[in-house]
């Protein structure tokens, strides 16, 4: 979550809008990696158990 709270605050820096969506579509990609790589971890423990 440290990278989301850095691009958040670059993202208040900026005053360009299309930085603003590019960062904001950056942010939106990492979370989405995350959210992917937590819910294969889940699907593993459960293969596991």
């Amino acid at each position: 979550m440290i990278i989301t709270k850095v691009l958040g605050l670059t993202s208040a820096l900026t005053r360009s809008k299309k930085a603003k969506i590019a960062i904001l579509g950056l942010e939106m990609a990492v979370l989405g990696y995350a959210l992917y790589q937590q819910k294969q971890e889940k699907k593993n423990k459960r293969l596991k158990s």
